[in-house]
Formats: C-alpha cells, structure tokens, sequence
C-alpha cells in the first residue's frame, strides 16, 4: 500500500539540519568541511550546524557547490520532501514499523541519489505511455510486459539483464536491502527519480520476480491516484495484475515453448528435474514456471496447482539450487561509491559506511568487484 513522507516550513534550525545531513552524506568532517568553505576555523560552521548562526546567501552557494547540491535542496519550499508515495508489498502491519521502514528505504535512495550528483550522473529516460486499458484484461498485460521486453532490449531471458538495463538505460535506484518486514517497495520521487527496494533476505529467484512486479508499479506509477491504491480490493487487484505481469516478462512464452519442446524432444516426456532446470535457466521459481505453463495452455490449472505444491518437486528444487549465488547487490550503487572515492568527493570512512563494512576492508572488497581506488593516468580523447 502507499504511504506519505511529509516536510514542513523552514527554520533556521531545518536549514541547520540539512547543512549538517548534507555534509555528513558527503562524508566530509567538520574541519575538513570548514576548510574547503573558507571558513576560518570549524568553530564557524559548527555554529551554523547548530542553528546558532545565519547562513548568508554567499555562504549557501558555497555549500551547495562544496557538498555537490543545488541551491533548491536547502530551501523550504523546494527541500522539503514533498509527499512522496511508497508503495508496499506486504508492509508491516504496525504504524510505528511501517515508518520506521520507510525512513531507512527513504534514507537508502537518498545516498544513492547523493552519489549521482557527485558524479554528475542524470537519466532523463522514461517508460511508454500507458493509460488503464493497458492492463485491462490478460491480453492487454501480456502485451504490454512483451512491449515493455522488446523496449528494454531483455532478450531471451530477461532475468539475466533486467536489474542491468533498470539501472544503466533508465536511472532506476535498485537496493537491495535486508528488510524486516516486506519483499520490495517502489516510490517515484520528483528529485531522486525511480527506486526499487528489494529485500536482501529473498532468495535470487524471488528477488527476480519482485523486481519485475515492482517494475509494473514504476511503469504505472502515474496512472492511479493515492486513493484508489489505498484501497483494499483495488490494491488487491492491481497486486493480481502485477503478479501475471512479472509472469510474463520473465518467461516469454515462445522461449518457454520451445524450451518444453527440446526437452519433449530429447527425453520424450518432461519430469521434475526438468521442470527445475527450465525454471533455473529463467530466473525463477518451479511455482512460477508451473503457473506459467498453465497460462499458455501448455498443462492444465489444476496440475499447476498439484505441481506448485508437491513437495518431491521443491525438494528436487531446494538441491538443485544450493550451488545459486543465494545473495544479489546493488552493484551500480557500490560502483558509485567507488568511483565517488577514487575522485575524492567521499572519504574511506564514508564509503565504508554507505556500503557496509569494516574499513580494513575496503582494499579487498573493491579488488573483489574488480575496480581500482586510484584514478590512474589521464587519456585524452578525441573529439568527435
């Protein structure tokens, strides 16, 4: 369901706030922070942090040049973060949870959006127009996910590159992040731009899943008002059409046809570890791939409905996948962070602490991804 984050008017003890969240989101510590705005000593700005001094007009450019903002980010009318909605699947139930949820997901796109505008980084890119009618029967979702396949470019599996294409094409902030309560979340914000949460406790195959359905949230996002997903059964029933949107993004029926009769052709019949190993190539689960088969005509509901519950089947599955990497990152955000080090606009400390681990490992974990901390030598480019 959605939920609201509300601002306020600005006082000059907010602007204190922002000042002080913004240099610490940057990673800069009092002194160094002071130094590089010109002030005389950290006494200065540690006054201003502390909404004991005004900030003269001058001064806040500075800021907003030293801490890599726009003006606009420390002005009431604009900084205040405007009601931005949520959307949840499966919330928690209890109101003091649910914001404290929201305040961390809140909280990780925005360091996501900080780094992008340390790097200059904009995406302007959008999705197709889409009104109602777009999802108003089964034929009409299964068109839009194959117009939403062939727009992104996913191929045959589109599990293989969807979470590459989001974040790389069209600026989507994808985390993955352990959370308590719920399998993903989703919101639109008018500066940070699309995020998807997903929750780093689901395994792989799940993860792909809810990133496709909270996919067809983002691509919808501006076609339902807060009052009709705030109700129960509407809610309900786009959830439904999500669901079967995610269906069949992920497991394109000509793929999954031609899959089945391979393996009809080479084995003449089609036995659980089969099924399994069909679901694996695609990124999914048995259940999905079952419910799938069933959508195309290719079993019957009722054997779907045998199969998505067959314990011989998930345990085939459970062996099957133990050897699957259990665990995705966010890995343009830690690409971000990197890149933010090597140029200087984050200190160690603060990219350990954006990217969750001890700062003795920093050295080892960025060799991991296989990037450098230095810059190296310049190359000059031709012009083209």
């Amino acid at each position: 369901m959605f939920s609201k984050q509300k601002g306020g008017s600005m006082t000059r003890e907010e602007l204190a706030l922002r000042l002080k969240a913004a240099r610490e989101t940057t990673g800069l510590s009092l002194g160094d922070a002071a130094t590089r705005l010109g002030f005389p000593s950290y006494q200065t700005l540690s006054s201003i942090e502390n909404g004991q001094r005004e900030v003269k007009v001058s001064e806040l450019a500075r800021f907003a040049r030293i801490y890599f903002y726009n003006l606009s980010d420390f002005l009431a009318e604009q900084a205040s973060q405007s009601e931005c909605p949520i959307l949840w699947r499966n919330p928690p139930e209890a109101e003091e949870q649910k914001k404290q949820a929201q305040r961390e997901i809140f909280s990780l796109c925005e360091q996501y959006h900080v780094l992008e505008k340390l790097l200059g980084i904009k995406s302007e890119k959008g999705f197709m127009e889409v009104t109602r009618e777009s999802i108003n029967s089964n034929q009409a979702i299964n068109r839009l996910a194959k117009e939403t396949r062939n727009l992104l470019g996913l191929g045959q599996r589109p599990a293989c590159s969807l979470q590459k294409v989001l974040e790389q094409d069209y600026g989507v902030k994808i985390l993955y992040y352990p959370l308590a309560y719920g399998s993903a979340a989703s919101m639109v914000h008018p500066d940070m731009g699309k995020a998807v949460v997903i929750n780093a406790n689901e395994v792989s195959w799940r993860q792909n899943y809810d990133l496709a359905h909270e996919l067809f949230h983002l691509i919808l996002w501006k076609v339902f008002s807060l009052d009709e997903m705030n109700d129960t059964l509407f809610f309900s029933d786009v959830e439904k059409k999500a669901d079967r949107f995610a269906s069949m993004l992920l497991l394109p029926e000509d793929e999954v046809r031609r899959e089945l009769e391979q393996v009809m052709a080479n084995n003449k019949q089609v036995n659980f570890s089969d099924i399994v190993d069909i679901a694996m190539d695609f990124g999914v689960s048995a259940k999905a791939l079952v419910y799938r088969l069933a959508s195309v005509n290719l079993i019957k509901w009722e054997m779907a409905d045998t199969l998505a519950h067959d314990e011989e089947l998930a345990e085939i599955s459970r062996q099957k996948r133990k050897q699957e990497q259990q665990t995705k990152q966010s890995e343009r955000f830690n690409a971000l962070a990197v890149r933010c080090l090597r140029k200087g606009f984050i200190s160690r400390g603060k990219f350990a602490e954006l990217i969750n681990i001890d700062r003795s490992d920093i050295d080892d974990h960025i060799e991991n991804m296989g990037m450098m901390e230095s810059e190296g030598k310049a190359v000059e480019v031709m012009a083209s």
